[in-house]
């Protein structure tokens, strides 16, 4: 049968039982009120030092979690959809300032003409010879080629 030892115990009894002689010292808090700084960060007053301690911690919790997820991994469908959603809003801000400017007597029509010129021009220098349809083409290809791999 074990005994429970009193409030007097010596330094050898310290020594018999090291998982009681820790257990005063522990804390039973496991979460702190105050944020421990990343490794390689100095206690000092940082300028910007707060997302990549934000990004380090989020870093560690995937780690911890087991994910293996990755910005480099992402990075591409990430672009293409911030694109597709720039696009869109870009897309609904044009057609809106569109509408109001057409409302707008004689200048509606004025832009219309402004299009139709815009259009000749890109067709003459473009799309008139089988060269400069090339190079047209060409620089499509590359340009979706950067864009969506």
């Amino acid at each position: 049968m074990r005994t429970v030892p009193s409030q007097t115990t010596t330094m050898q009894d310290m020594k018999d039982m090291p998982e009681q002689a820790e257990a005063p010292r522990q804390s039973t808090d496991t979460t702190s009120a105050v944020p421990t700084p990343a490794p390689g960060q100095a206690d000092g007053p940082a300028e910007g030092g707060e997302f990549q301690f934000l990004l380090n911690l989020l870093q560690g919790w995937v780690d911890q979690q087991g994910w293996s997820l990755s910005l480099k991994s992402l990075g591409r469908p990430i672009r293409n959809l911030f694109l597709l959603i720039t696009a869109f809003v870009v897309f609904q801000l044009v057609s809106g300032v569109a509408e109001a400017l057409n409302r707008i007597p004689l200048l509606g029509n004025t832009l219309m003409l402004v299009g139709l010129i815009q259009i000749a021009i890109f067709t003459r220098h473009n799309l008139l010879r089988q060269l400069d349809r090339q190079n047209l083409r060409k620089r499509i290809n590359a340009l979706l080629e950067d864009t969506f791999g």
